[in-house]
């Protein structure tokens, strides 16, 4: 199989696995026949009482919530994914320095990839410190 089959391939996996995941989500947007959201329904006036799906109410509090589920959620298994793609380019290389080397690099840059979305998590309470004065 060529690189631009298997490009292709993966592309319209991705496309195929995104599709699902928006459909999925939408067919499953409703409960009971209600829409989800608490909807009580009523002949004049209806209310609506929508919960908080994040759990906090500041805006440092959902940057910490979106940067702790990148640097956990979607870093360490891209980090996995790099570090084997790396070895494989390694293995495969056939004593073929150039191909041995980029190998090297991907497994590089995976490492590095991976410490900065892990120094990524304390940046925010250090700019919170810095903007509070020090304060707790």
């Amino acid at each position: 199989m060529t690189k631009m089959r298997i490009g292709k391939a993966l592309t319209g996996m991705a496309a195929s696995a995104g599709a699902f995941l928006v459909l999925g989500a939408t067919a499953f947007a409703t409960t009971n026949g209600q829409p989800s959201g608490g909807s009580t329904g009523g002949a004049g006036g209806t209310s609506i009482t929508l919960t908080n799906p994040l759990g906090v109410s500041t805006f440092p509090g959902v940057v910490n919530n979106v940067i702790g589920f990148l640097a956990t959620t979607i870093a360490i298994p891209l980090t996995v994914i790099f570090v084997l793609v790396g070895a494989f380019q390694m293995i495969t290389s056939s004593g073929d320095p150039e191909k041995f080397t980029k190998g090297r690099k991907t497994l590089l840059y995976a490492a590095i990839g991976f410490a900065v979305a892990l120094l990524a998590t304390g940046v925010t309470s250090l700019i919170q410190n810095i903007l509070n004065g020090g304060a707790p």
